[in-house]
């Protein structure tokens, strides 16, 4: 399964199904046993064996990113940084409203910090505001832990297997034990500033560029503690923009890029790529089982 979101829908590339259709997808995230989607901001569905379910809806359409634990909770990123436990009702996670110097936290491109991306792993809940940091929580988002400070500007989080990984402005971190100590890489790549980052097995990749305004974006894997090496056979010399936030993913040697209207996929761990173009400009991509 390829799922591809977009501004007009969502498909899935490998089988060629449309799956929604007429509503914008915001954020895509994996659960227990079947995919989410945001919907519109707003709507929070899930994939049953090709059926859509609607599950809970915000009472605004500010949602900005997704994620659902162990037990199937979704838990939706919201303007502001605030988070929401989105079911039959929605529910705010008010303790994360009172985690420390919040107030302090600043964003560049908008008014308010950005509830930029999430991730899970098992129980643990790992949040990437914008700018404020990483938070983690295990407890449902009952208690909160900063595990890396607002200085570090992220841009994306992905946890897989208890590694968790981010894409920041200072490059590509990653922890192997909750976030408790992180390991920083920019060898090998052009330049250290990044958007997306995605973890297969012992291999990451990132999109890295020369800063937020840039014209030479790309597409770099790694082992974990090695350097960069670009991925170039089938791509652009250089993407015009970032390849961006929820953007790229890999997953059982097979890795994603989405970028304008045009999926990029690589069959053999990033060594060489093929483009797909697709309705509408590209939202969101993730890779899963079929």
């Amino acid at each position: 399964m390829l799922l591809v979101g977009a501004k007009p829908g969502l498909l899935d590339l490998d089988t060629g199904h449309t799956l929604v259709d007429g509503h914008s997808v915001t954020a895509l995230a994996p659960g227990p046993r079947r995919w989410h989607a945001l919907l519109d901001r707003q709507v929070d569905i899930r994939l049953d064996d090709g059926e859509v379910m609607t599950l809970g809806k915000l009472p605004a359409d500010d949602g900005q990113s997704l994620a659902v634990l162990a037990d199937g909770t979704v838990v939706v990123g919201r303007t502001g940084a605030r988070l929401a436990i989105v079911g039959a009702q929605v529910e705010d996670v008010s303790a994360f409203e009172q985690v420390p110097d919040r107030d302090h936290w600043k964003n560049p491109a908008n008014a308010t910090p950005d509830t930029r991306s999430m991730a899970t792993s098992g129980d643990d809940l790992w949040v990437n505001v914008h700018v404020g940091g990483l938070w983690h929580s295990g407890d449902r988002g009952e208690s909160w832990h900063g595990v890396i400070e607002p200085g570090g500007d992220i841009h994306e989080v992905r946890a897989e297997n208890g590694s968790v990984a981010v894409a920041a402005a200072v490059g590509f971190g990653w922890s192997e034990d909750s976030g408790k100590s992180w390991s920083w890489n920019t060898e090998g790549l052009h330049d250290g500033y990044l958007r997306a980052v995605c973890i297969d097995g012992e291999t990451a990749y990132v999109s890295a560029s020369d800063g937020p305004f840039t014209k030479r974006g790309a597409v770099y894997r790694a082992r974990l503690g090695s350097a960069f090496v670009r991925c170039e056979e089938g791509l652009p010399e250089w993407f015009p923009d970032n390849v961006d936030t929820g953007h790229l993913d890999a997953a059982g040697g097979r890795a994603v890029i989405g970028f304008g209207e045009e999926v990029h996929v690589s069959e053999d761990d990033g060594e060489s790529w093929h483009a797909n173009k697709v309705p509408g400009v590209i939202t969101a991509v993730r890779l899963g089982q079929n």
